[in-house]
C-alpha cells in the first residue's frame, strides 16, 4: 500500500499577489511623482545657468568691442525710410566667435537682403535661451510685408532672446511721480535723431565713461524669449501661433527692431504704457501685439510705431536674466519695483548730454 501524499508536503512556489502587485505599482508611481518634478526642476536650473552663461559671452563681447573700436556697439536704425539696417548682434559676431558669419555678411546691405539671408537665417546658440520654445526659431519677419501683400512674409531670419536695453520708454516716464520717479528723458543729436537713455541706444557711440550711473547699475541687455509670438505669463495668447494675425514687432537677432525700449505692461500682460493702462510690472509679456495691424509708411498704428516693440520677458518662471554694464549676469525678480528697474535702465539720472550718431557700420 503506496503511502498517501499530504498537500501540506508539496513545496509552492513563492509570487506576488495582485494586492500586492498593485501596491508595488502603486509606490512606483508615487516615487516617480516626487522625483519627476526634482528631475524638471534640475533641467532648467541647468538651463538658466546656460542662459546666463550666453549673457556672460554677450557681455565679454560687449567689453571686447568697446576695446577694440573705442565706443560700445549700436544698432544702426536711421530716421530716413529706406535705409540699411542692422542689429547691434550682428555688430557683435567677430567678439562672439562667428568672425566668419561677419565676413560673410555685407554691411551695405539691408538685414532682410538675399544677400545677407544665408547669415541672417542662421540659428547662433549664444543668442538663444534653451529654456525658450523653440518653434520660434524658424522666422521673423521684414514688418513692410505686411502692408495686405499676397507674401506677408519677407525677409524670414532667424531669431534669438535677448534684446539690447535703449532706455526707457516716454509712455512709462508719463507714470513718474516724486515718490517713485521715473527717468525717460532723451538727446537730440545733430542728425535730428534721439538718442535714448539706456546703455545700448541706437545711432550711439557711447563710450563706458558715459554710463554715469556705473556699469554695475546700468542694464546692458534683456532676455526677451519667444518673439515674434505673443505670449502673456508665459503661454501663447489664443490663436497667437498664426503671425499674419499676431506678432510682436521684432525677434531676429539681426533686427534693431529686436532692441528694447522698457515700458512694462498690465500685471496679466495684456496693456502696455501708451494704450490704455499703466505699466507697472515686469516679465508678463514679450510684447505689444500689433494683431492684424497694417505696417505703412511710419510704421504700426500702435504707440511704438517703427520701432520694435518686444518687451523683457524669460520662461524661466518668476524673473529673468540680466546682463548689466560690467559683464554681471543677475537673475532680477518680476516683483521688483518699476521704479527700482527703470532705474537700473537709465545710464546717468537726470544728467543731459549729446552724442553723434554713426552714419553707417
Amino acid at each position: 500500500m503506496k503511502p498517501s501524499l499530504s498537500l501540506s508536503g508539496v513545496n509552492r512556489r513563492g509570487g506576488f499577489s495582485l494586492v500586492e502587485l498593485l501596491v508595488v505599482i502603486a509606490i512606483i508611481a508615487l516615487l516617480v511623482g516626487l522625483l519627476l518634478p526634482a528631475v524638471q526642476a534640475a533641467r532648467e536650473t541647468a538651463r538658466r545657468s546656460q542662459c546666463a552663461n550666453n549673457l556672460k559671452q554677450i557681455g565679454l563681447g560687449i567689453h571686447n568691442f568697446h576695446e577694440a573700436q573705442g565706443y560700445l556697439p549700436s544698432s544702426v536704425r536711421p530716421t530716413q525710410a529706406n535705409t540699411v539696417r542692422a542689429g547691434v548682434f550682428v555688430r557683435l559676431l567677430p567678439y562672439v566667435d562667428q568672425k566668419t558669419l561677419w565676413d560673410e555678411y555685407d554691411t551695405s546691405l539691408q538685414w532682410s537682403h538675399p544677400r545677407n539671408l544665408p547669415v541672417a537665417s542662421l540659428r547662433i546658440s549664444t543668442y538663444e535661451c534653451p529654456t525658450a520654445p523653440k518653434q520660434n526659431y524658424t522666422m521673423d519677419h521684414e514688418p513692410d510685408g505686411f502692408q495686405g501683400g499676397t507674401s506677408p512674409w519677407v525677409g524670414i531670419v532667424a531669431v534669438g532672446d535677448y534684446g539690447a536695453s535703449l532706455g526707457v520708454s516716454p509712455a512709462l516716464g508719463a507714470l513718474s511721480d516724486p515718490a517713485s520717479p521715473i527717468d525717460a528723458s532723451t538727446y537730440p543729436t545733430s542728425g535730428g535723431a534721439f538718442i535714448t537713455n539706456g546703455f545700448l541706444p541706437k545711432n550711439s557711440r557711447l563710450t563706458l565713461a558715459d554710463i554715469h550711473d556705473g556699469t554695475t547699475n546700468t542694464v546692458a541687455v534683456w532676455e526677451s524669449g519667444g518673439r515674434p509670438f505673443v505670449y502673456r505669463g508665459g503661454s501663447l495668447i489664443p490663436g497667437g501661433d498664426n503671425l499674419t494675425n499676431h506678432h510682436t514687432n521684432g525677434g531676429g537677432w539681426v533686427r534693431p527692431a529686436s532692441d528694447i525700449l522698457f515700458s512694462g505692461s498690465s500685471k496679466d500682460g495684456s496693456l502696455i504704457p501708451g494704450t490704455t493702462q499703466a505699466g507697472t510690472f515686469l516679465n508678463r509679456t514679450n510684447g505689444y501685439d500689433h494683431a492684424t495691424e497694417t505696417y505703412g509708411p511710419t510704421g504700426f498704428p500702435a504707440p511704438y510705431g517703427t520701432e520694435g516693440s518686444s518687451q523683457p520677458f524669460s520662461f524661466h518662471g518668476s524673473g529673468l536674466n540680466v546682463l548689466f554694464g560690467d559683464g554681471r549676469v543677475k537673475f532680477l525678480s518680476e516683483e521688483v519695483n518699476i521704479a527700482v528697474v527703470a532705474a537700473l535702465v537709465t545710464r546717468n539720472g537726470a544728467k543731459k548730454e549729446v552724442k553723434v550718431s554713426p552714419s553707417s557700420l
